[in-house]
């Protein structure tokens, strides 16, 4: 049975250029990509110095990064896996043989069969007798089943998991807030000074690594060839056999589990009630404040980005951090960034509703309702976070004299950036993500409107807030008397803007109407 499988996979190898031109053309380039890193890998193996620390930290090191590679990429691709075991359900093939069958074949694909190529040449970095040799090949194997067992049930635990638009969407907004909470490393990667600590600090990594699953084996020859003692090796050993062992573990009993189960399909959910169009008013704006309540618990196009970006500003705010900026000043800056970061989101959203925003155009001169209740959902985060934020801020930064002017900025941040958005989206809308899309998706129609759409919103709102930010400044210099004009101006300007935005972007809206309409179904 073993036979047949390798056959169908040889067979599903040899079928791989029977694409259109684009998909050969991107099967070829990966391929030389492949080719050429693990080139690389054989030439950097080659050069290193045998059974020496930095041989035992490079290889350590890679090849963690190797079997977390082939764990992440098929949790997070879209290609469907043709060797998949719900397609042999009918065939009637014993779970425990159709899981050891698809194993084996698994181990027939490039990625795999390019990490054997660099895993073999591991063995002769650890080559100064019989001993490390025969245990650098142990390793090699054990690390190669590794990743050929972990690769299969990532991508099984994917197809079966990630089935629904739903979960995919969820999966997505993860992933986001996970790059958000790993930002900072990026920027502590930046602030070390490799030159004086990055070999202890590698070397630490390569160390804590080599007690995990992931570098276990990779760890094994390398610690006998360097001295380690041979209490930590037997360790690792049963570490890597036990991680391998929990694989096939995990892939029997995936196998044997979707053989017998019904593909996963969306729930029907029954309603009891009108939802947000229950709780908000009956009146044209409260419609589509309520609409767009629904969007932001629902639709993952519209927090994923206010994630991206206030994952940009964790970066930025670091950086200050690392570039000797006070710590008080980054506090009180933290709440009109969210308050920037949020007013951002209406700037395109009538992009967003694509065809559906034929029901506003459709209705006689609903433009002032729309705009209005476009900023509801955005006002209900944003107030209570101006009010519980800025006084947290104060009491972090142990400056409570600069909460007037906290509340000023953050309150025309806020508001100004709301009207500015209301204005833009109606004048200005560009192609978005389309519905049913993931919030990672690119416009169909590609230009650079949106980006000096952006740039605007940006530079019009920066106006706007520019005289509180200036009074708000002068406090923080000194002159605590200026914290109160900065609240004033804050305040007032923020209610002007979102008035004058909302209401000229209303008439805008009404007179324009067909050609947003137009405008949303060229995307």
């Amino acid at each position: 049975m073993v036979a047949e499988f390798l056959k169908l996979k040889f067979a599903l190898l040899a079928n791989t250029f029977n694409r259109t031109a684009k998909q050969n053309a991107g099967i070829v380039v990966a391929t030389l990509v492949g080719l050429a890193l693990t080139v690389a890998c054989v030439i950097a193996l080659s050069s290193l110095d045998a059974g020496s620390d930095e041989a035992r930290t490079a290889v350590i090191l890679g090849g963690s990064v190797v079997v977390l590679a082939f764990i992440v990429v098929p949790l997070v691709s879209s290609v469907p896996d043709p060797l998949d075991p719900r397609r042999f359900a009918l065939f009637g093939i014993p779970a425990a043989t159709l899981a050891r069958g698809l194993a084996i074949a698994g181990a027939v694909s490039v990625p795999v069969v390019l990490t054997l190529v660099a895993a073999v040449f591991t063995v002769p970095v650890w080559s100064e007798n019989a001993a490390t040799t025969l245990l650098a090949v142990l390793a090699a194997l054990i690390a190669v089943a590794t990743i050929v067992l972990a690769s299969r049930v990532a991508a099984l635990i994917a197809a079966v998991g990630l089935s629904t638009r739903r979960s995919r969407e969820t999966a997505g907004l993860i992933t986001v807030l996970l790059i958000v909470l790993a930002s900072p490393a990026v920027v502590l990667w930046f602030s070390v000074n490799w030159g004086r600590d990055g070999s202890g600090l590698v070397g630490a990594a390569a160390d804590a690594l080599s007690w995990s699953p992931l570098g276990a084996a990779w760890a094994l020859p390398a610690d006998v060839a360097t001295g380690v003692s041979g209490g930590e090796v037997t360790i690792k050993l049963l570490i890597s056999l036990a991680f391998l062992a929990l694989l096939w573990l995990s892939w029997r009993a995936l196998v044997a589990r979707v053989l017998v189960t019904a593909q996963r399909s969306v729930p029907e959910r029954e309603h009891a009630n009108l939802g947000w169009f229950a709780r908000t008013p009956s009146t044209r704006s409260g419609a589509v404040a309520a609409r767009s309540f629904t969007y932001w618990a629902r639709d993952a196009r519209y927090p994923v980005p206010v994630i991206g970006v206030f994952g940009f500003l964790v970066v930025v705010f670091l950086a200050f951090v690392i570039a000797g900026i006070p710590l008080t000043y980054l506090v009180l800056l933290t709440v009109p960034a969210l308050c920037a970061t949020l007013a951002f989101s209406v700037h395109n959203d009538v992009a967003l509703d694509n065809s559906a925003i034929w029901l506003h155009v459709s209705a006689s001169r609903v433009g002032f309702a729309d705009r209005l209740g476009r900023v509801v959902p955005v006002l209900a985060m944003g107030v209570p976070l101006i009010a519980v934020g800025s006084v947290a801020a104060a009491f972090f930064a142990d400056d409570f004299e600069a909460l007037p002017a906290l509340l000023g900025v953050s309150t025309v941040l806020l508001l100004a950036g709301l009207g500015v958005g209301n204005l833009l989206s109606a004048v200005f809308p560009y192609p978005a993500v389309r519905p049913g899309d993931g919030p990672f998706s690119q416009p169909q129609v590609g230009g650079g409107t949106g980006f000096v759409v952006q740039i605007a919103f940006v530079l019009l709102t920066t106006l706007f807030a520019a005289p509180s930010v200036y009074y708000a400044i002068l406090g923080l210099l000194g002159d605590e008397s200026a914290f109160w004009p900065s609240l004033w101006w804050g305040a007032g300007a923020g209610f002007v803007v979102l008035i004058a935005g909302t209401v000229i972007g209303g008439a805008i809206f009404d007179r324009r109407g067909p050609d947003i309409l137009a405008a949303a179904l060229r995307n």
